[in-house]
């Protein structure tokens, strides 16, 4: 019989391990994920599991974002259950809470299952690799031009280096890059955080050219799958191929630590950055955002989101860094739900 009730910290352990086992799961529905949320947000934890004879066969992690439109949003990869019937017995209490509370949804993120009976936006995948026996064979399987750019990057000689001390040089990139494309990033503090509560399974990778930096990625280690929810190279290195020395390094240190995929992380249908994953031979696994809709008529789609974010995104590739480090934390602290 299968049985509902909140998460206590008496539960970590078992939670995490079913998390761990469970192939469809994201680093996000660990309990350092919830951590790392509550602390960089400020925002509740809203933990479910359902158990049948004892045993853990679903968990719903969710956060409450108020404001203006409360909503309640789950952890990256939103819900896991063994079955849909345990799927609908986690949702139930979070319905509850929606109709009571008259919140504007559940948003269930970055899901790789679509349970039924929930309106689903499927816009976004992820790009996964599935690692060959070898480095050199994974090497071959890459087509002329990828493998000439990688050539090319390595002539530039780029410096390469992994570790956590490595977080203040990864959030200049980082912090470059995103300003070049409109986006405010957390400061270095939370970056730390991240790297703190994840621990040894998360890594960092600076390459330098001639000591200036030139392209970083946080990477990290779940189930068999590394992942790099956050990587960039800045412009100005472009004609020396830093995303290409980048994520060939990412992908043999992926070979050392015994990863079966590399996951280059989510993108929309036929983008650029869609087309630059599938160059190294990435393949799409569909994303559902699925919807407990509660006072809102519809779920939100990208057009909704860059409609109405598009005057904000050019004012922001226009800002100074230094403004851009200073704004970002609390433009960023406004979307907790955002990875």
């Amino acid at each position: 019989m299968i049985q509902v009730r909140r998460f206590e910290p008496a539960d970590r352990d078992r939670w995490d391990a079913y998390v761990r086992a469970h192939a469809a799961s994201h680093f996000g529905q660990l309990i350092a994920w919830k951590r790392v949320t509550e602390q960089a947000y400020g925002v509740a934890a809203d933990y479910w599991l359902a158990e049948d004879a004892g045993r853990i066969t679903g968990v719903l992690p969710v956060f409450l974002k108020k404001g203006r439109e409360p909503q309640l949003f789950s952890a990256p990869g939103g819900m896991l259950a063994d079955a849909p019937e345990v799927a609908a017995a986690l949702l139930a209490p979070a319905r509850e809470r929606v109709a009571r509370e008259k919140l504007l949804w559940l948003e269930l993120r970055d899901q790789k299952t679509s349970w039924p009976g929930l309106p689903s936006n499927d816009e976004h995948v992820t790009m996964v690799l599935e690692l060959a026996e070898t480095p050199e064979t994974q090497w071959k399987a890459f087509d002329a031009k990828l493998r000439n750019q990688v050539r090319k990057g390595e002539k530039a000689d780029y410096a390469r280096t992994w570790g956590h001390e490595q977080v203040g040089i990864f959030h200049r990139v980082l912090l470059e890059n995103m300003r070049d494309l409109g986006t405010p990033i957390r400061s270095a503090a939370y970056y730390e955080l991240c790297l703190r509560e994840l621990g040894e399974q998360a890594d960092l990778l600076v390459i330098t050219r001639a000591g200036e930096p030139a392209g970083v990625m946080f990477t990290m280690l779940h189930g068999g799958t590394m992942t790099d929810p956050w990587a960039s190279s800045l412009r100005r290195h472009f004609t020396y191929c830093p995303n290409q020395v980048l994520y060939w390094e990412a992908l043999q240190r992926a070979f050392a630590r015994g990863a079966k995929r590399f996951d280059f992380g989510r993108s929309q249908w036929d983008s650029g950055t869609f087309l630059f994953k599938q160059q190294w031979g990435a393949k799409p696994v569909p994303l559902h955002y699925q919807y407990v809709l509660g006072t809102a008529q519809r779920f939100p789609t990208l057009a909704d989101q860059k409609g109405g974010f598009g005057a904000a995104v050019e004012l922001w590739k226009k800002l100074p860094l230094p403004v851009a480090r200073v704004l970002g934390e609390p433009a960023k602290r406004l979307f907790p739900e955002v990875l």
